[in-house]
């Protein structure tokens, strides 16, 4: 069956409110993801020169494979901004925060009562 099937009921989905559709865009452009995705892409770039690297490159670098040990520091830490924004979404942090600030204005909006003659 599809969705614009007039024997089924509408179905509430999140994603289709616009509600929904900002927390999408929050986590599509977390800075996260997308400095996460850059170190990957140069960490996978770097760890094939490194592994492919010459005796000649090898040794202007005092013997070190520096392009191999920088690709896979690069991959390592392009793993953990990608799994941070993928555990804590931005989304779900700014929802959060909203409800968070209702609370402490509810709160404060309660404790503001006008005090009569008394």
């Amino acid at each position: 069956m599809t969705d614009d099937d007039p024997a089924q009921p509408p179905v509430d989905r999140p994603d289709s409110s616009e509600g929904g559709r900002e927390l999408q865009a929050a986590n599509a452009f977390d800075l996260r993801r997308i400095i996460g995705g850059l170190f990957l892409l140069y960490g996978v770039v770097l760890t094939i020169v490194g592994a492919t690297d010459g005796s000649a490159e090898v040794s202007k670098a005092a013997g070190v494979r520096i392009n191999l040990w920088a690709g896979l520091g690069m991959l390592v830490l392009g793993a953990l901004f990608v799994a941070w924004g993928l555990w804590r979404p931005l989304g779900r942090q700014l929802a959060e925060a909203e409800r968070r600030q209702a609370q402490v204005s509810g709160a404060t909006g309660a404790r503001e009562e006008p005090e009569g003659p008394g």
